[in-house]
């Protein structure tokens, strides 16, 4: 039997309720949050609750998860001493990692490449690949990609958990709905 990494038995505010749910290794779960102003408050406390950061009552976390954060530089340190990869991945990653040659794989990134140069999806992938040499259990959410890098990423992270990792993936869309092996919808309490 497959272990338990987190084991919900419903999550209740006084805003809104995300049904029991488990999740084990090899699995990935889609939280669908639906979209809108609230997402983001229901997605930090969520976050804050599967990484381990706060405890509920009705939630056991047995392998807190990771989460793929974005990359922020401020303006200052873009202008005049803008991260670069190499830099980022010393930081940020397992260098000893197979994933760390992954990132290397995509023909525009090299050591000395600025991330701010970088396409929005290839930043996402280089956080993932980061996140993903340091555990196999992480949370993530698919902001600010398209269909396609979305699908991507999504479709990375669905492989890579097979060999024995876990995912749980925040969402504000149901395109994944029938390509994951749970779909838990949020539903509002009060609007």
């Amino acid at each position: 039997m497959k272990k338990l990494v987190i084991k919900s038995k419903g999550i209740r505010t006084n805003e809104y309720y995300i049904p029991p749910f488990e999740l084990r290794e090899g699995e990935l779960v889609v939280l669908y949050l639906y979209g809108g102003a609230p997402f983001q408050n229901v997605k930090i406390d969520l976050l804050n609750i599967f990484t381990g950061k706060i405890k509920n009552e009705n939630v056991t976390v047995a392998k807190p998860l990771t989460y793929v954060d974005y990359f922020k530089e401020s303006r200052f340190r873009s202008l005049f001493f803008p991260v670069r990869v190499d830099e980022y991945l010393r930081k940020n990653a397992n260098l000893q990692s197979k994933f760390i040659e992954k990132i290397y794989e995509m023909p525009w990134v090299n050591k000395n490449t600025k991330i701010n140069d970088l396409y929005w999806s290839s930043k996402r992938l280089l956080a993932l690949y980061a996140t993903f040499s340091k555990t196999k259990h992480i949370v993530f959410e698919l902001a600010g990609q398209g269909p396609v890098d979305g699908k991507e990423t999504y479709d990375i992270v669905r492989n890579e958990i097979k060999r024995g990792g876990s995912a749980i993936l925040l969402d504000w869309v149901p395109e994944m709905k029938d390509d994951c092996d749970k779909f838990i919808t949020l539903e509002w309490l009060s609007v």
